[in-house]
């Protein structure tokens, strides 16, 4: 009887070993987990860092869109004054016209010249508008793409945060479980060992 339950007793032995190199190597696995969360972490920190930056860079290309704008508005309002002051002097000219009919020729040329210079002021502030807008077009559809491409990878590095963060939970269980187990059978051993002392 005394060699049977010596046997016994080496069998827990041996099983409450296996035991705790099974929690260990869970442990060491936690241990690892716990570095790779960090890890993922710095990374996470990073890609908002980055995620910040690019916002900053955003605003940056939306200021100089919004200062082109002003700048072309405030170019079509020289051009604006330049055309009325201009106009006043057409007036001007179209009455001395009226009064020096001997230099009708010389007048209707420089009428001419003023009409093609009205032409080319119109052109150049259909150009300056059309190139305002454009740029204008242009930043607001970089600054949508940046804000999309944004939010897109935030989503996705929460997601696989969240999944990280169940599975080292769900380890974390295991783990306590394990050593809730190995407890109850060191116990179980301890009792049988003070059963045989008392029986020795």
């Amino acid at each position: 009887l005394r060699e049977f339950l010596l046997f016994q007793i080496q069998e827990k032995q041996t099983e409450a070993l296996e035991w705790k190199k099974k929690h260990d190597k869970i442990y060491a696995e936690k241990k690892e987990m716990e570095k790779i969360v960090a890890e993922f972490e710095d990374i996470i920190v990073q890609v908002m860092e980055d995620c910040q930056t690019q916002k900053e860079l955003a605003k940056k290309e939306l200021q100089k869109a919004l200062d082109a704008k002003q700048q072309a508005v405030s170019d079509l309002n020289a051009l604006e004054k330049s055309f009325s002051e201009f106009f006043n002097r057409f007036t001007k000219q179209k009455e001395a016209i009226e009064g020096f009919q001997k230099n009708e020729d010389t007048l209707k040329k420089c009428v001419e010249d003023y009409l093609e210079r009205i032409k080319k002021e119109e052109q150049r502030y259909q150009a300056l508008k059309a190139h305002a807008e454009e740029k204008l077009d242009q930043a607001n559809e970089e600054i949508a793409q940046v804000r999309s491409k944004a939010k897109s990878e935030v989503a996705a590095l929460d997601a696989s945060l969240r999944k990280e963060q169940m599975r080292v939970q769900s380890l974390e269980s295991s783990i306590e479980q394990k050593v809730k187990e190995n407890k109850e059978l060191t116990k179980i051993c301890e009792e049988l060992i003070s059963k045989m002392e008392k029986l020795c």
